[in-house]
């Protein structure tokens, strides 16, 4: 479950979007230890159109092992951005579990 609401994580990245504030000054304003939750807010509306998966995604061992692949030549968050992943703690986790467990084509690998 996620600290802030969807509905608050909207209303930030509103702001942002009419030009009110940066980044940094809308963490300030609304007490958020770390710009880049806003960041990461922000990516997800641009390329979603939306914030907040009303289902959860279920992606292919296949998907992931792409993504992972990505990530040799990209950051986390260029690679949630460009396979639209999000959280992009998502490829944090997938990138753990391939790391104690390796591919295992067939599974979900986390």
């Amino acid at each position: 479950m996620s600290k802030y609401s969807n509905e608050f994580k909207l209303i930030i990245v509103n702001e942002w979007l009419v030009g009110q504030n940066g980044l940094k000054k809308l963490a300030k304003k609304y007490n958020i230890p770390s710009f880049r939750a806003i960041v990461e807010w922000r990516d997800e509306y641009l390329v979603t159109g939306s914030i907040g998966s009303k289902s959860h995604k279920s992606y292919s061992p296949e998907f992931k092992k792409t993504v992972l692949n990505y990530l040799e030549t990209h950051s986390q968050s260029e690679a949630a951005r460009h396979f639209a992943v999000f959280p992009s703690t998502t490829i944090a986790n997938w990138l753990r579990t391939y790391r104690k467990f390796g591919y295992q084509v067939g599974t979900a690998m986390g």
